[in-house]
C-alpha cells in the first residue's frame, strides 16, 4: 500500500503533493501525522513551507569488512541535482571526505562516484550531507572497498 496526498501551508497557500510513500498504517500522534512502512516510524510535517533548503544528512549503517579495507569510493543511483558531502570513520579512526554529485539529468536518473582518501579499518561509517535543497532521489549507495594485505 502507499500512501497520496496533499498538504497545504495555510499562511502562503503553498501545497505539497506526496506520492508513493510507503504506507503500511497512519495515525495522528501529539497533533501530529505518524506513518509506519512495517519497518520504521515516520513523521510528517513541518512548522514552515517557505521554500527554504531543508538540510539532509543519511548516516548508512556500519560496513563490516572481513579484513582490513581501505575505503576507495562511493557511487550513488538515481538522481542529485545538487553536491552531497560524504564522510566515511573506520573503527581504526582513519577518515576520508569527498564530494559526490550532480547525478543525472533532466529529472532522469544517472551515476555519480567520488574517491576518497586512504586509510583502513574493519568497519566503516558512511555519511552522506546536503545542504542545499536540491533534488535528492537515491536509488542505490555502493561503497567500494580494497582488501589490505593481512600479513603481520
Amino acid at each position: 500500500m502507499t500512501g497520496e496526498g496533499l498538504s497545504l501551508e495555510l499562511a502562503s497557500g503553498a501545497p505539497t503533493a506526496v506520492s508513493g510513500l510507503p504506507v503500511a498504517c497512519a495515525c495522528l500522534h501529539g497533533g501530529r501525522v505518524v506513518f509506519s512502512d512495517g519497518v520504521a516510524l515516520y513523521r510528517v510535517g513541518g512548522d514552515s513551507d517557505d521554500g527554504a533548503a531543508i538540510p539532509v544528512r543519511l548516516t548508512l549503517p556500519p560496513v563490516l569488512c572481513p579484513g582490513p579495507a581501505r575505503l576507495a569510493g562511493l557511487a550513488l543511483d538515481g538522481l542529485a541535482n545538487g553536491r552531497l558531502e560524504i564522510a566515511a570513520v573506520s573503527d581504526d579512526g582513519a577518515e576520508a571526505c569527498g564530494e559526490l554529485g550532480p547525478a543525472g539529468r533532466d529529472g532522469l536518473p544517472g551515476r555519480a562516484a567520488c574517491r576518497l582518501g586512504r586509510g583502513y579499518g574493519h568497519v566503516w561509517s558512511i555519511s552522506l550531507q546536503a545542504d542545499d535543497g536540491a533534488a535528492l532521489d537515491i536509488a542505490a549507495l555502493e561503497a567500494r572497498f580494497v582488501d589490505l594485505d593481512r600479513r603481520p
